[in-house]
């Protein structure tokens, strides 16, 4: 769209604010299951790398669960409400929110630089199910989001940076950081309006040294960060 936009003459200079995203303007249960994570990190990416200043997520506040279609329960909400009690659950798209900020992204007011990601897969005639996201961040580190859409196979991401004026493809060095979110840490709990998480742990994180390839779970989110050879 924004593509079509500057093809119309929109001016190129003009910022790109994407004011609400969420996965459905209609409640449902892939919004607050594990899915809403993946599609809201999926529609971040692709914004800011087509070249998008600022995305705003809609539903900060806590929310109860809908059924506005009569065929799933679920609702736009980082928060859920239990009408019972004064539980609160952390859903799906509080989790992501958080990677995204904090460990993509660096939490500081200055200023990334995205990067465009070309992925190439070993069986190009089969549906891509891994997005890749780059940023440089203020504190120089380089950091990737990717996003495995496969609900059952893992997959395997071979990382190299093409840097001007390198005579080789550059790829991490030393210690890399790993933060994941996937279905070893939520997991969702459909039942009509009772509806609710079993399982809602933050990203798993851990440090290994810098390798080739990388693992990417089964419907999962992952940071990989680290510093380049230079």
């Amino acid at each position: 769209m924004l593509g079509s936009l500057r093809r119309d003459g929109v001016p190129p200079d003009l910022p790109w604010l994407m004011t609400e995203y969420g996965y459905s303007v209609f409640a449902g249960r892939h919004e607050v299951d594990i899915e809403g994570a993946l599609f809201d990190a999926d529609t971040i990416g692709t914004f800011l790398t087509l070249g998008g200043a600022k995305s705003y997520l809609y539903g900060y506040e806590p929310n109860y669960l809908q059924d506005e279609l009569k065929c799933s329960w679920g609702n736009l909400m980082m928060l859920q409400l239990n009408p019972n009690n004064d539980q609160v659950n952390r859903l799906s798209a509080y989790h992501a929110s958080r990677l995204i900020t904090k460990e993509w992204m660096q939490p500081t007011n200055e200023s990334h630089d995205i990067f465009p990601v070309k992925i190439k897969h070993k069986k190009p005639a089969s549906s891509p199910a891994v997005t890749v996201y780059a940023v440089r961040r203020p504190d120089k580190q380089w950091a990737l989001l990717a996003i495995n859409k496969h609900p059952k196979r893992p997959a395997q991401l071979e990382v190299q940076f093409n840097i001007p004026g390198a005579h080789q493809p550059i790829r991490f060095v030393g210690q890399v950081e790993v933060i994941q979110f996937s279905q070893q840490q939520y997991a969702w709990h459909d039942d009509g309006p009772n509806g609710h998480p079993i399982r809602s742990l933050p990203p798993a994180r851990f440090t290994r040294e810098a390798s080739p390839t990388y693992e990417l779970p089964p419907y999962s989110l992952t940071v990989l960060r680290g510093k380049l050879t230079e």
